[in-house]
This record gives C-alpha cells, structure tokens and sequence, in this order.
C-alpha cells in the first residue's frame, strides 16, 4: 500500500508539473520543470504507471483525452488537482540558508472566530514547519519563506487574514539562542 500511494504522488507531481509548464513564461522555471519531468519519468515503471494511471482513472483524478490527431493526452481533474493539493500542503518543507541573513520573517493573523479551526490549523502548521509562537498570533521564523507560506495561506484561502513581513529584530538574542543561529 505504501508502495502505491508513492506512485501515485510521483504521477501526480509529473502531471501537475506539465500543468504548471502551461501557466509559466519564465525559461528558467520552465527548463527547471521539463528537468524534474525528466527525472521523475526516468525512475518510472512503466508497466507500472499505466496500470496506476488507469486506477487513477478510474478514481476520477485524470482523464485520457484523445484529440483530433487521435494522439491520447492524459490530464489532471479537478479531484486530482485538490488530491495533488492536500498532498503538497501535507509535505510542505521550508528550507534552511546556509547563511542567515539578519532577517526574521513573521507571521500576522487576525483570523476570525467563526474561522477558529483554520486559526488552530495554521498555528499547528506553522509549528510544525519550525516557527517559534512569539504571540499568540505572531510567528517568526529565520529564513525567507514567503512562497510556502502563501501556499498554506492560499490553501485555506484566508490572505485577507495573514501577513508576512521580514525584518530585523531587536534585541534577537534569545530568538538566535532558540534557532541557534550565529552572527
């Protein structure tokens, strides 16, 4: 079972990144994504991935389509789009620089009550991708992460709610103590 649910994450990440070719104009992005196309679909089974291909099929999280030139294209649905979604939301990483640059960045929410389950979400989240509650509703975090946190924003579509800011702070001492950063 494993097994398959790692499959199934490497089909959905090839799909989703061919959707993603569509939406960019940046070359760089664009080469960057044809590369991870390239290398998910070298380590594949084939045999394999038509198999999980049609049991995603039939899951409703792609399609064949077939076009005029009778070439068959395989998209992914809506399910399948959410489906890759709750995936990258759950496996969501921030990475570390390997210099820091006397930045924090913190996370401002005014989330409403009849939002309570997404505020406590998004407390656990941001716990666990390793920011330190400074307030009850004030995170900080060392490293750039705007880009991830948008994501986790975007994905329980409360942007009107949160804030991302960078700045220095001061005094950090105990900031840098607890993230064990050096100057």
């Amino acid at each position: 079972m494993a097994e398959y649910g790692k499959f199934t994450w490497k089909i959905l990440e090839l799909l989703a990144a061919g959707t993603l070719l569509g939406f960019t104009k940046d070359k760089g992005l664009r080469r960057e994504l044809l590369d991870e196309c390239d290398r998910i679909w070298y380590e594949m089974d084939h045999k394999q991935l038509f198999r999980f291909l049609e049991r995603l099929r039939l899951k409703k999280y792609v399609e064949f389509v077939k076009n005029k030139q009778g070439i068959e294209k395989i998209h992914l649905t809506n399910k399948g789009k959410a489906r890759f979604l709750v995936y990258q939301f759950k496996n969501i990483s921030l990475k570390k620089a390997k210099k820091w640059d006397k930045k924090w960045r913190m996370v401002l929410f005014d989330i409403p009550e009849s939002k309570k389950k997404i505020r406590d979400s998004l407390r656990r989240k941001l716990k666990g991708l390793g920011f330190l509650e400074f307030q009850k509703s004030v995170f900080i975090y060392p490293y750039a992460c705007r880009d991830e946190i948008n994501f986790v924003i975007n994905f329980w579509d409360i942007p009107e709610n949160v804030y991302y800011i960078e700045a220095p702070i001061a005094p950090d001492q105990t900031l840098r103590k607890h993230f064990k950063l050096q100057i």
